[in-house]
């Protein structure tokens, strides 16, 4: 297993798009090589972001996530234009439902007994919403992923897993 500290960063150009918020970042160059990328978020609330899901999930792997605060859904959704998982797997098992990111109580974590798998991240982060009592437009990062043309925001007719376990 290779630890995240070892790897070396690259810098790599964001795919042009009308709203793009950033032109290049550095990420993890082992994580744009590999054959395959399986992205594993697990769903909670964030202060900043409302939630933490899939394409939110894609900042521990780049260089200086922090400054991507300042105008972060944008900046997520060009993160999520370059960093193209093959498949995301939603861990839902156990949802933080309240002081995210970091959460403080156990009170705070709710069972939901459910792993969503797409290999659509934005269909997948929309359906995870709903475990929250949101959808997809209410989550900044989903919208501006969307109008991109990364992925449904819309579930309708998506060929998508729920497991409820």
């Amino acid at each position: 297993m290779v630890l995240m500290t070892n790897l070396r960063y690259k810098t790599y150009s964001i795919p042009s798009h009308a709203n793009r918020a950033i032109s290049s970042w550095s990420v993890y160059r082992d994580v744009m090589e590999c054959d395959v990328l399986i992205n594993v978020p697990i769903a909670k609330v964030h202060g900043l972001t409302k939630l933490t899901l899939g394409e939110k999930n894609l900042l521990g792997v780049v260089k200086s996530p922090a400054a991507l605060h300042s105008g972060i859904n944008q900046k997520v959704a060009d993160l999520t234009s370059l960093i193209r998982p093959n498949l995301t797997v939603v861990d839902a098992m156990r949802i933080l439902v309240s002081s995210g990111p970091t959460g403080g109580s156990l009170s705070y974590v709710r069972r939901k007994y459910t792993v969503i798998a797409s290999k659509d991240p934005v269909a997948a982060d929309s359906r995870a919403a709903n475990l929250f009592g949101l959808i997809g437009a209410d989550i900044g990062y989903i919208r501006a992923a969307a109008a991109i043309g990364l992925g449904k925001m819309r579930l309708a007719g998506l060929n998508m897993h729920t497991y409820y376990v």
